[in-house]
């Protein structure tokens, strides 16, 4: 697949802003900071229009993407609809630990704004909660998955997958593969048939 120049160039800038934010933080990522790290000039940002609204603009784009093509072989794959969770909820946490400085970054205001606010809910419910509706229903008629309220539970899901991942990895320095064993084996077993949340069920 060929690139085009202006997204080759645009995700310069998305990993420049991503070391930058690791770096320095959301607040001290500055424009000239994320110029340097992207190795463009601070112009080719006006340029383009790439203020650090439009940049962070660009991140959750980029988080939102990798998100949703990540979670589609496992929502779509082969299994029961509880091993089908399992590995989304899996892919959840590589996901985040992808993007794991830019979501250090962002303090609670902003991460209301890009993510919570009403303007949002359409992009929310469809990039991240969709999918665990899609396995929680399919898993229920198979027979792997106790009946659950699909929205309610799906929203629970993806919020405590993510954010509880987080906390571990950054607050409590928990060693990636230990945090998602901990997390696949607890939300998996909440929403089993038989209680039983392991890969093997």
């Amino acid at each position: 697949m060929v690139i085009s120049a202006s997204r080759a160039q645009e995700q310069r800038v998305v990993e420049g802003a991503r070391r930058a934010i690791e770096r320095h933080g959301w607040q001290g990522a500055t424009l000239a900071r994320i110029a340097e790290e992207a190795r463009l000039s601070r112009m080719t940002l006006y340029r383009r229009g790439l203020g650090r609204e439009e940049i962070l603009a660009l991140l959750v784009d980029a988080y939102e993407r990798d998100f949703r093509e990540s979670l589609e072989p496992a929502v779509a794959g082969r299994g029961t609809g509880l091993k089908r969770l399992r590995r989304a909820l899996l892919s959840v946490c590589e996901v985040t630990e992808r993007h794991l400085a830019f979501l250090r970054g962002l303090d609670e205001e902003t991460d209301q704004r890009f993510f919570h606010e009403r303007a949002a809910e359409v992009r929310s419910r469809a990039a991240y909660v969709s999918p665990f509706e899609r396995v929680l229903e399919e898993g229920m008629r198979d027979g792997s998955i106790r009946r659950v309220d699909v929205r309610e539970t799906s929203t629970l899901l993806v919020n405590a997958v993510d954010r509880t991942y987080r906390h571990l990895r950054i607050a409590h320095g928990w060693p990636p593969a230990r945090a998602r064993r901990a997390l696949l084996d607890l939300l998996a077993r909440g929403v089993a048939k038989d209680g039983d949340g392991h890969s093997s069920s």
